[in-house]
């Protein structure tokens, strides 16, 4: 009898310590973060790495704001980031649990990227052309498309918002310049926004947060177009042909991290997410994450549960 109380005792233990083992701990940040695109904020290595996805990513948090970042190095993910889209749901642990979300839409076919604009044409009469939507765009800066997300399940933000909002008291996002070899999102939520405005950061700081990204599949419509837009000569690609030309290649930035619809629910594997999951410094080396050679079209999804921070 003894023995079997003991072998239920460390059972019981080890699933905890497993428990405890896959819930992180958000870096408490003292200054604000500047929601740019360029992620200097953030320091040259983040945290976590997803090796299915190609993504590195980090989470911090102060008295007011929740940030986050996504950056990926690899041509294949950044063309499915932005021909199929994306979402970045969180989920407070309580009962019920609070869901929020935000949807990045896929970049329609058609839609010119925006560093597509800088290329010089092949012939005279194309030149000519470049030369008129180059100075179209700099007397009009509205004729760029702008990038835009879909909220959902926030307490005061509703609806469509646009990159780069300047209010500090509201959701906003920046993606990294076209002409970055690395594709860089930044996120800033404000911590209301999940829990109310008379929220307190030492009772809420209790309760597990899961945060989930989902990359849509990239459909048939869209491969052709995507393999178009990867190249075949030089880092950045090869040779007019397809969406991007020449210049889609290594830094997607501007034009690359589009979204998808709501996606599931928030399922996800906590710590290990959809494809091994690991601090940054374990990564070995920038090239791991990135450099494929091929397009990836298939749903990719990973999570991990963390708590906010109450100091550093």
């Amino acid at each position: 009898m003894k023995k079997k109380i003991f072998i239920s005792c460390l059972v019981s233990l080890s699933l905890l310590t497993s428990i405890s083992a896959q819930t992180s701990t958000s870096k408490w940040q003292s200054t604000p973060i500047s929601i740019d695109g360029d992620g200097d904020d953030w320091g040259t290595l983040l945290r976590f790495f997803n090796s299915e996805a190609n993504v590195k990513y980090e989470f911090r948090n102060d008295a007011q704001n929740l940030y986050i970042i996504l950056k990926s190095a690899d041509r294949a993910t950044q063309m499915q980031l932005m021909m199929a889209g994306f979402n970045v749901k969180l989920k407070v642990k309580t009962s019920p649990p609070t869901k929020v979300s935000l949807i990045f839409s896929a970049m329609k076919m058609g839609e010119m990227p925006p560093m597509a604009n800088n290329q010089q044409g092949r012939t005279d009469k194309l030149e000519g052309q470049t030369d008129k939507l180059q100075d179209k765009t700099a007397t009009n800066p509205e004729f760029m498309p702008k990038d835009t997300a879909i909220l959902d399940g926030f307490v005061y933000s509703k609806g469509k918002i646009t990159s780069k909002n300047d209010d500090n008291e509201s959701i906003c996002f920046a993606k990294s310049r076209a002409n970055h070899e690395q594709t860089t999102y930044e996120i800033r939520i404000p911590l209301r926004e999940i829990y109310g405005k008379d929220y307190a950061l030492e009772s809420v700081s209790t309760t597990p947060l899961q945060l989930q990204v989902n990359i849509n599949e990239l459909s048939q419509k869209n491969k052709k177009g995507a393999k178009g837009s990867m190249g075949r000569g030089g880092r950045s690609g090869g040779g007019p042909g397809g969406m991007g030309g020449g210049g889609m290649g290594g830094g997607m930035g501007g034009g690359e991290m589009g979204g998808g619809g709501p996606g599931g629910d928030m399922g996800g594997g906590g710590m290990p997410g959809g494809g091994g999951d690991m601090p940054e410094g374990e990564m070995g080396s920038e090239t791991q994450a990135g450099g494929s050679n091929s397009i990836s079209t298939n749903r990719k999804s990973f999570s991990i549960e963390f708590k906010l921070s109450t100091k550093q």
